[in-house]
């Protein structure tokens, strides 16, 4: 994990996932429907979705960097990422 990452990860970020991963887990995992899902998430708890995305990027990547956020999700596939989301939850 980059260190840049690794700073994104504060304890509020990693209980913040745990929320997120709960409310994937719902979703058929494909891009349009996470997507959605992080949109909702974000507004409902009051957050930008970069707030959202960018330790949801870390946690899954080890990276600040990677494509869209929900085409990575969708990418890795609902069992390693949902893994990868409590592993650092």
């Amino acid at each position: 994990m980059e260190p840049k990452a690794a700073n994104l990860l504060t304890p509020e970020a990693r209980l913040m996932l745990r929320d997120v991963a709960a409310r994937l887990a719902a979703t058929d995992f494909s891009p349009s429907a996470i997507d959605a899902t992080l949109r909702e998430f974000a507004e409902v708890s009051g957050r930008k979705l970069g707030q959202v995305a960018q330790p949801l990027r870390a946690a899954l990547t080890g990276s600040t960097a990677s494509p869209g956020i929900d085409l990575t999700l969708a990418a890795l596939g609902r069992d390693e990422a949902l893994a990868r989301l409590h592993a650092v939850a």
